[in-house]
């Protein structure tokens, strides 16, 4: 009896066990996918001597009675901060200031490229900053007229820097952000008083 009870379980076990060479991985991690609006662009001109092309999901808020703004970009969780000096004397501090800031990012990114922005039109020329890695700020700005005045900005998502999942969005952005740049004019441009 034990004996024909041990056949009828291996028996059982032989023809259970059938292979069909099926390998199970568990699947990678994913990401949302995102829908990007359409670019529709409107002038910014506000009481300041500085006006430029945004995008529409872009929101500027007046923070301070000084031109000092902040831009909210709440379709992708990011704000980006503007920051205005005028100029005196003190050009090349605040060139120096802002590339400090710039390269305090250092510690976490992977490479800094820089590249300048020139616009002759209307006398606009600055540097701008892509931080590649995770960092805090992914991207950071400044535009001067030298002589007058002196525009910097930092883009930072609301988020825990992950450079490859804030990709995508962040290249979005940027096209926005350097269409906004290559659009910047001074006071003295808009009034024509060159």
């Amino acid at each position: 009896m034990s004996r024909t009870i041990w056949l009828v379980m291996m028996l059982f076990i032989i023809l259970s066990c059938e292979s069909d060479e099926v390998d199970f991985y568990p699947k990678p991690n994913g990401y949302l996918r995102l829908d990007f609006p359409e670019r529709v662009y409107s002038q910014y001109e506000g009481n300041c001597p500085y006006s430029f092309e945004i995008p529409e999901y872009f929101e500027i808020y007046d923070t301070t009675a000084n031109c000092n703004k902040d831009i909210s970009i709440s379709r992708f969780n990011a704000s980006m901060f503007l920051t205005y000096i005028p100029i005196d004397t003190n050009l090349n501090m605040n060139i120096e200031y802002s590339r400090k800031l710039v390269y305090d990012h250092s510690i976490k990114a992977d490479e800094i490229k820089e590249a300048t922005i020139q616009n002759q039109s209307s006398t606009a020329f600055g540097m701008k900053y892509k931080i590649v890695g995770n960092a805090a700020s992914p991207y950071q700005f400044y535009m001067t007229d030298s002589s007058n005045h002196f525009l910097r900005g930092a883009l930072y998502f609301n988020a825990k820097p992950n450079y490859d999942s804030l990709r995508p969005t962040l290249e979005y952005v940027l096209e926005d952000i350097d269409h906004m740049l290559q659009t910047m004019k001074w006071a003295s441009t808009l009034d024509g008083l060159d």
